[in-house]
């Protein structure tokens, strides 16, 4: 995914009250973590060996699905 997508995945989470935050290095290089700026907790992806990091797919995915 572009630049751009990350921008408007970026956008979709704020409009929902979270933060969209790149994961860094290691086994997570590549994926990014929903964080809930009220709590400053990071969201359960579900995912068996990311328990906590989305790919951008995955995380618009998840993002797109919320409802408080």
């Amino acid at each position: 995914m572009s630049n751009a997508d990350e921008k408007r995945v970026q956008k979709l989470a704020e409009r929902k009250g979270f933060h969209l935050e790149k994961a860094g290095h290691g086994n997570s290089h590549g994926r990014f973590y929903i964080m809930n700026v009220a709590e400053g907790a990071r969201m359960r992806s579900g995912a068996a060996d990311h328990e906590y990091s989305f790919s951008l797919e995955e995380a618009e995915a998840w993002l797109s699905a919320y409802s408080k």
